[in-house]
């Protein structure tokens, strides 16, 4: 069965964006190690679930650059959720016929690879309550928000089953739901 695996950049502190939703800080950070780690995770996936903000801002930027990552990206199935938008173009677009979970449950029936969550974290938080990500794979940038916007509103178990330091101290961290912790 397909993995739904959950990928989100976030700050040591826990917050994928600062308050007014800006990414900026990890820029700096994003050299070809790193790069090369997160293209091997995107192509570990044939699909994408993405909410509609995520999809607009993905849409306007990457048909536009020259990236390794461009073609991946374009031609992985992405599955958009929303309720304003009558239609899609980028790629190999759709519009979720159906609500997430229906989705997800038709999606992982069907042959293919991992279905990949890339961020937008209003929609993320939907698909983690739901109880639908089989691995999240975290990329902590070395800085310190102090305040921003978290992924996790409620406490969710579990359990790393990979790590990964770069050499200008992002770490990659992989984990899998864990029920509840030991003791």
């Amino acid at each position: 069965m397909r993995r739904v695996v959950l990928a989100m950049a976030t700050s040591v502190d826990g917050f994928v964006s600062a308050e007014d939703g800006a990414v900026h800080w990890l820029f700096p950070y994003l050299d070809a190690e790193v790069e090369q780690w997160i293209m091997e995770y995107v192509g570990e996936a044939d699909t994408q679930l993405i909410g509609r903000v995520n999809y607009e801002e993905q849409a306007a930027y990457w048909p536009t650059v020259a990236d390794p990552q461009a073609p991946l990206l374009h031609d992985a199935e992405k599955v958009v959720f929303t309720s304003t938008l009558t239609e899609v173009n980028w790629g190999n677009a759709r519009i979720a016929e159906h609500d997430i979970a229906t989705e997800v449950e038709l999606l992982r029936k069907r042959p293919g690879r991992d279905i990949l969550v890339p961020g937008g974290v209003g929609f993320a938080r939907q698909v983690v309550e739901l109880g639908l990500v089989d691995l999240y794979r975290f990329m902590v940038y070395p800085v310190a928000l102090g305040a921003g916007v978290p992924l996790f509103t409620t406490r969710l178990p579990l359990r790393c089953v990979a790590s990964r330091t770069f050499g200008n101290g992002t770490v990659a961290l992989t984990y899998r739901p864990d029920g509840e912790p030991p003791g």
